[in-house]
């Protein structure tokens, strides 16, 4: 569940977020808006709380696969 949401490597070697915008994931627009716009401090905020979000997601498919295994 969580890999889509850390999806960056495989749009930056194939498209690059292109065409027009279409593949572009959260992490690319922190990385382009950062980088080429200028927004280091607004990209970075962005970028906590991206990994809290991520964080939060991780700890509960763990505790929800933790749960499965035990019934098995």
């Amino acid at each position: 569940m969580r890999n889509f949401l850390m999806v960056f490597d495989q749009i930056m070697s194939l498209t690059a977020g292109g065409p027009a915008s279409a593949t572009t994931s959260i992490s690319m627009l922190i990385y382009q808006k950062g980088l080429n716009g200028n927004q280091f401090g607004y990209q970075s905020a962005n970028s906590v709380i991206y990994f809290i979000i991520i964080v939060i997601i991780s700890v509960l498919q763990l505790k929800v696969l933790n749960k499965r295994e035990v019934q098995l």
